[in-house]
């Protein structure tokens, strides 16, 4: 027999062809290649299963997403669609309630009350109950349904009842929900909370494609259906609108893809709508020129870089001056209107707080406008429940966030760092071979609005030039855009604290000799003109005295005197409640229901409610997410321990 004949079987462990050095060796492979042309397997990779239509509705969603007429969808009534899945864990029942009072806020409705909470069968439903009764949900959508033309349409209760019942035949189960109209806004608005739950029993599971597609194209459908389709005349008034607003539009989108070699040239039009389309450019192109972002060249018009930046800092300073003029009215000045989430806000700012609104109903992210000490007024956005707002009057502390990088910055920064600077959804494919379509374009989501600040480049084959300090940068960068922080200087107005009984915030300025940042005019000088009438008053009570040019403030009698004016406070407040006030000593636990909460010279207290009788104590924001609940604390000096819930030794006793 000859060697080649021969068979020699070599015994050992059982190995699989497919294993791991197989992965191993075409993720090398494919790395190579991708080094050497970049976003190669970009479309390879975005065709693969996303379960984007996993979940009910996707047939229908489908068929929104692929209209048959490609101009269809400029036809019908625009409405602007937001959806959130929450999910609700351990305190769902608790941030269920929360959301429910945000979205019943005061001056919600039309007439400036509250928020009135409807469902698909009434127009009073009773909040409580509905929360009850979904307290053991996994999870929760919360749905916003903006029409465009919400002031035409003849009842925002009707409408919102025929979209869900659009959503029930399409999704094949019952659908439970309530909704709020919000008209405290330009655009009239409506918020829905939906149960994740089916009328089966089991958790409501929506494909995604029905959420982006679905909800919008049923409300598009409904408001079409009244209003009638936009005729040719209202698309062409409301596109050429467009061409000289002053923030980044859809026609300022088309204009970029034009721009080939950083001209834009248009070409000689053919038909009706190629000779509107070329006017309409025409007339951007002009109002880009007036505002310095485009320049008229021989072979066509060169945009500015920095064109889409700068608009887009025009739409947000735009949205800020409409929601501050909603908020004060004729005393904004917008000579001295400053955004805090600015490069030139300042690190610290004292101002006196003259309204508030709704910044980003999806987020739960509210504003406040203040008159700061310095001159101006700013646009401080913040993310406080609406429960723990400081009023209209009080003195506030600002101070900016500090920023961090995001979870997906540091992948991206890591993938760039194995590539030479070089980010794709390609090279995070192979970096990461289990992470989804959907995962990635975060990721991509992440890098466009960095690179609207300046911090990444998107190369022309899709990938993404990733600098050195892109952790450092990115961090810079959510500084700027996380909600300020806000410490309560003073809940009640300015004019109350020079003869308030009660430490405050002019004692202590006082007292350190700390020199305020103030300016002769406005507030700085309503606040300086309160410092000597506070110094005046001090001693004239016989509280303080002067040691030179040094004001010695009796401490221990200023305590006496506040704690007596909290209890005088107390004995207004039993009149009203018909309960009487138990003033709470040092030591004692004290339990009962949180009601709401009184803003005193001294400080915001909480009315804390027993059988017959009621009692303040110091108010933590903590509290707002259990009010109308029972809490239980004991009192300390200077303040009160609270105890929320079970301990790890069971409740409390």
């Amino acid at each position: 027999m000859s060697d080649e004949d021969e068979f020699r079987p070599r015994l050992g462990r059982i190995r699989s062809i497919g294993g791991r050095g197989e992965k191993r060796f075409t993720a090398r492979l494919y790395a190579r290649m991708e080094k050497a042309r970049p976003g190669v397997f970009a479309k390879r990779s975005g065709a693969r299963f996303s379960g984007a239509r996993i979940g009910r509705g996707a047939g229908v969603a489908a068929s929104f997403a692929h209209r048959a007429h490609p101009f269809a969808k400029f036809r019908a009534r625009r409405v602007a669609v937001k959806i959130r899945s929450v999910r609700l864990g351990k305190n769902g029942l608790a941030k269920a309630r929360a959301h429910l009072r945000y979205i019943q806020r005061d001056g919600a409705h039309r007439d400036g009350t509250p928020g009135k909470l409807y469902g698909p069968a009434r127009d009073a439903v009773d909040g409580a109950a509905f929360l009850e009764e979904g307290k053991t949900d996994r999870h929760q959508f919360r749905i916003i349904l903006s029409p465009e033309e919400a002031g035409e349409l003849k009842d925002l209760n009707s409408f919102t009842r025929d979209v869900m019942a659009a959503a029930e035949r399409d999704l094949g189960t019952t659908l439970d929900w309530v909704a709020v109209n919000h008209y405290d806004t330009d655009h009239p608005h409506v918020h829905v909370v939906l149960r994740g739950r089916a009328d089966d029993g089991r958790d409501l599971v929506i494909a995604r494609n029905y959420i982006t597609h679905g909800f919008r194209g049923r409300a598009e459908e409904r408001a079409t259906l009244e209003l009638g389709e936009r005729r040719d005349l209202e698309i062409a008034k409301s596109r050429m609108r467009e061409a000289t607003q002053e923030r980044f539009t859809s026609i300022d989108r088309e204009l970029q893809d034009l721009n080939a070699g950083g001209v834009v040239t248009l070409s000689e039009p053919r038909t009706v709508y190629d000779r509107f389309r070329s006017k309409l450019f025409m007339a951007r192109l002009r109002t880009l020129e007036a505002m310095q972002l485009a320049r008229r060249e021989r072979d066509g018009w060169r945009l500015s870089p920095a064109m889409e930046e700068t608009l887009r800092g025009m739409g947000r300073r735009g949205d800020i001056i409409r929601s501050m003029e909603h908020a004060v009215g004729d005393r904004l000045s917008l000579h001295h209107l400053r955004d805090f989430a600015g490069e030139t806000a300042p690190l610290r700012l004292i101002g006196r707080v003259i309204g508030s609104g709704a910044a980003d109903d999806a987020h739960e992210r509210r504003f406040l406008a203040v008159d700061g000490a310095d001159g101006n007024q700013w646009h401080v956005e913040i993310d406080l429940k609406p429960g723990a707002m400081p009023p209209e009057g009080a003195i506030i502390e600002v101070s900016r966030g500090v920023g961090s990088p995001r979870k997906s910055d540091l992948t991206i920064a890591a993938i760039a760092e194995r590539n030479g600077g070089v980010y794709s959804n390609a090279l995070h494919a192979i970096a990461d071979p289990r992470s989804t379509a959907d995962y990635r374009l975060t990721h991509k989501r992440r890098l466009e609005a960095l690179r609207r600040a300046r911090v990444v480049e998107r190369e022309a084959d899709g990938s993404w030039r990733v600098p050195e300090d892109y952790l450092k940068r990115a961090a810079e960068f959510e500084r700027g855009r996380s909600a300020a922080n806000i410490r309560v200087l003073a809940f009640v107005s300015l004019e109350e604290l020079p003869q308030a009984r009660a430490r405050t915030l002019l004692d202590d300025a006082l007292e350190s000799h700390a020199k305020l940042e103030t300016v002769p005019a406005g507030f700085g000088g309503e606040l300086r003109g309160a410092l000597g009438l506070r110094r005046r008053w001090l001693i004239e009570q016989g509280l303080a005295s002067e040691e030179g040019a040094r004001l010695v403030i009796d401490r221990k009698h200023l305590a006496l005197i506040e704690q007596e004016s909290v209890a005088a406070a107390g004995a207004r407040l039993s009149k009203q409640l018909g309960k009487a006030f138990d003033l709470p000593v040092e030591g004692e636990r004290l339990t009962g229901i949180y009601r709401h909460s009184v803003d005193l010279p001294a400080g915001r207290f909480a009315v804390v409610e027993r059988s017959k009788e009621f009692s303040l104590v110091p108010w933590r924001e903590a509290l707002e997410a259990r009010r109308g609940l029972e809490i239980s604390g004991v009192i300390k000096r200077g303040g009160i321990t609270w105890e929320f819930g079970r301990t790890r030794g069971g409740p409390a006793p």
